[in-house]
């Protein structure tokens, strides 16, 4: 099941961004073919370079003089423990921005490892390098967040929460029928 949550970020992008690249938090290390140990960062970048990415989105900010405010918007999409794997997850994270930000904002999209479910976080620059107009983080954009995350997780046959009761309460979650009908909670 992917739960997805969404919050404006007033204070510093610089922080931001630091804490959602964070390697030791979106590494993962896998065996090449050669046998070798290789550490692979799940970062991805829309409409920016991943390691430009403070800069580039600073820089649209200054184009548009939007420099106040707020100052981007930090998502997130958290998986089920043991359900999908680090690249499936951050495959899905980048349609995911893409479909829902890519053809206005820049966004890092990092998959973190750190924790017993994988998550993907998304920063969203909140001003768009195409128009200068600030993202709307209404209640109506989140229902389609909310919306296209359960569409990507019957897509690739993973859970969904069936009756989200609200913030910060538990939720019912529904396996899909190629996952034995199984009801968690």
């Amino acid at each position: 099941m992917a739960t997805t949550k969404i919050w404006a970020i007033r204070n510093s992008l610089s922080d931001s961004v630091e804490y959602v690249k964070n390697p030791l938090k979106c590494a993962l290390e896998y065996i090449s073919s050669e046998g070798k140990t290789l550490t692979r960062e799940l970062q991805t970048g829309i409409n920016c370079d991943v390691d430009n990415c403070l800069d580039e989105m600073q820089d649209v900010k200054y184009q548009f003089g939007k420099q106040g405010g707020i100052v981007a918007h930090h998502a997130e999409q958290s998986f089920m423990p043991g359900e999908i794997t680090p690249l499936k997850a951050h495959e899905i994270g980048v349609k995911f921005a893409e479909k829902m930000w890519g053809d206005r904002f820049q966004v890092i999209v990092c998959t973190h490892t750190d924790k017993e479910h994988i998550h993907n976080h998304f920063l969203i620059n909140s001003v768009s390098y195409i128009d200068g107009k600030k993202y709307d983080g209404c209640k109506a954009t989140y229902r389609k967040i909310r919306e296209y995350s359960d569409q990507l997780c019957r897509d690739n046959e993973l859970s969904i929460v069936t009756s989200p009761k609200g913030r910060g309460v538990s939720k019912t979650l529904t396996l899909l029928p190629s996952r034995d009908n199984q009801v968690l909670g």
